[in-house]
């Protein structure tokens, strides 16, 4: 893993802004030099294609090249390219997340040094898309809300007048109940002096209880236990 000493100081540079060509002729010199071995040449590989995630950045971190004399941080560039209807000072996060970009990128042809101006661009674009999408989910979510609400106030005011109409057909249904039971005419002592009386069921003839004899009628048990010796009279 010796051998590896060569390329660690690539590692602690910022990405290069020069063209793939000279990047690839730069690392193949290198390797010549170095003589790698396998198990380097993974992990220099590697570590080459990882570079490719970017972080994000704070907002206040400022532009390679300023677009204007007013706009020189992230979060200028994002409110000049926001649209009026959007409320940016509501919805912008504080960090901005900056397209991919790899160690040595080839978008911008092979001979051609890396675009940075453009790459910010694209990554303030990218934001102000998100931030139009957000805001749109937003919009719709509180229109959702509305319409349940509304919604929601017409089904109790429904239920309300249907109460309403039951309550006012029961009271009108026991008016009228009340009013015939008071026109028709009390029964009169007469016919109740000739009901007849009802017979009264006669009572069955309850035996004594001898001593020596527990009774258990007054308890719920029909029975009668003998605790005699002898069952003579």
């Amino acid at each position: 893993m010796w051998c590896t000493r060569w390329f660690l100081p690539l590692l602690l540079l910022p990405l290069p802004t020069a063209s793939p060509y000279f990047l690839i002729l730069f690392l193949f010199t290198l390797g010549l030099h170095a003589r790698p071995c396998f198990y380097c040449i993974i992990l220099l590989a590697a570590l080459f294609l990882s570079s490719c995630y970017w972080q994000s950045f704070p907002l206040d971190a400022r532009l390679s090249v300023p677009w204007a004399d007013n706009i020189t941080t992230f979060y200028e560039a994002l409110n000049a390219r926001a649209p009026p209807n959007l409320n940016f000072h509501e919805l912008t996060p504080p960090i901005i997340r900056v397209a991919d970009r790899c160690w040595c990128d080839f978008a911008s042809g092979v001979f051609e040094p890396y675009d940075v101006q453009k790459w910010e661009r694209d990554s303030v674009e990218r934001a102000v898309a998100d931030l139009e999408k957000r805001h749109k989910e937003r919009t719709a979510g509180v229109s959702d809300e509305t319409v349940h609400t509304a919604t929601q106030v017409d089904g109790e005011e429904s239920f309300s007048l249907f109460r309403s109409l039951f309550n006012g057909r029961g009271s009108s249904a026991l008016l009228s109940t009340e009013t015939s039971g008071a026109l028709d005419p009390p029964d009169t002592p007469a016919s109740s002096q000739l009901a007849l009386p009802t017979p009264q069921p006669a009572l069955p003839e309850v035996a004594p209880v001898l001593p020596g004899q527990l009774d258990m009628r007054p308890y719920g048990f029909n029975a009668v236990l003998d605790f005699r010796w002898s069952r003579g009279a």
